[in-house]
């Protein structure tokens, strides 16, 4: 991989040559670059980082560029991610079932330095909008957290990957306990700066690999991937403790949760998690109150 700080740009191609000039010109051009000789080396090279962008030779031994791409596409992380294919072939079919494996793109060699550039630069900017307007999509606009319909993606996706992997993962459903007090005492301007305290203190918190999602008001999701009901419940603990610290118009913050475990053989569905989760969190509401 190369030193340069730009976007990280994979090269796929059997051809020493061909990947020597591409390099060339994409790192004095501030890219990065990782290089694959094969199909197979491509599939293992996006695993360690997700490009910006692949260029991707048709003709290679092995695997070609069409089938390559058309594994890559099945990527989870390389679905969005745009794909250029390299070629010196004219026949219009070919290029056709490139476009049809999920190609944007094609290139033709022998390379020209500024045609190269240019059809790279232009899909590098388109992916940079739409990662831009996907992220918007499933964020909430107050906080930046992940918004509620993502949640439930989120979660239909995870409960695949634990019945395929045969392991677990927990829910918890959080409530603010006084923002009302707040609100009614200092205006909603306040609430949401409890609201907005609540979740830059929970994402300095969690791990990286878990997620967050508001769900409304002042109810809140956390996610926690492979992860045991102890483990989660020691780290919410601890998440409690720090939140009390932090301090809104004199009125620490406080929360109710509530937990749902999730196992590999689990009939649950996502709704069904969220509600049994809320429920929890409601019960401990309700025990705070009538102490």
């Amino acid at each position: 991989m190369s030193s340069s700080t730009g976007p990280l740009i994979l090269i796929v191609d059997d051809s020493e040559q061909n990947i020597i000039v591409l390099k060339g010109i994409l790192e004095k051009s501030n890219y990065r670059t990782a290089v694959a000789r094969n199909g197979y080396q491509a599939l293992d090279e996006v695993k360690l980082e997700t490009p910006a962008l692949a260029l991707l030779d048709i003709v290679m031994p092995d695997m070609d560029g069409v089938e390559t791409c058309r594994r890559l596409k099945e990527m989870e992380e390389m679905a969005d991610v745009p794909v250029i294919f390299i070629t010196a072939v004219s026949e219009t079919p070919e290029k056709i079932r490139a476009f049809e494996a999920g190609g944007v793109d094609y290139i033709d060699r022998p390379f020209v330095r500024e045609e190269v550039l240019a059809r790279i630069n232009v899909h590098v900017r388109l992916g940079d909008a739409m990662e831009k307007l996907r992220k918007l999509s499933v964020t909430d606009e107050l906080t930046g957290a992940f918004n509620r319909r993502f949640a439930y993606q989120m979660i239909d996706r995870q409960i695949k990957i634990a019945r395929r992997d045969k392991e677990g993962f927990i829910l918890c459903y959080c409530d603010i306990d006084n923002l009302k007090k707040i609100n009614d005492t200092y205006g909603h301007d306040a609430g949401d700066t409890l609201i907005k305290t609540m979740v830059d203190s929970l994402s300095g918190i969690v791990r990286k690999s878990d997620f967050l999602f508001r769900m409304g008001g002042d109810e809140f999701l956390i996610l926690f991937p492979r992860a045991r009901l102890v483990e989660s419940a020691n780290l919410m603990a601890r998440i409690r403790k720090r939140l009390h610290e932090h301090e809104v118009r004199g009125f620490p913050i406080e929360i109710s949760i509530g937990f749902c475990e999730y196992t590999g053989e689990s009939e649950m569905t996502a709704d069904m998690m969220i509600r049994d989760a809320d429920a929890r969190m409601y019960e401990e509401k309700s025990r705070k109150k009538n102490r």
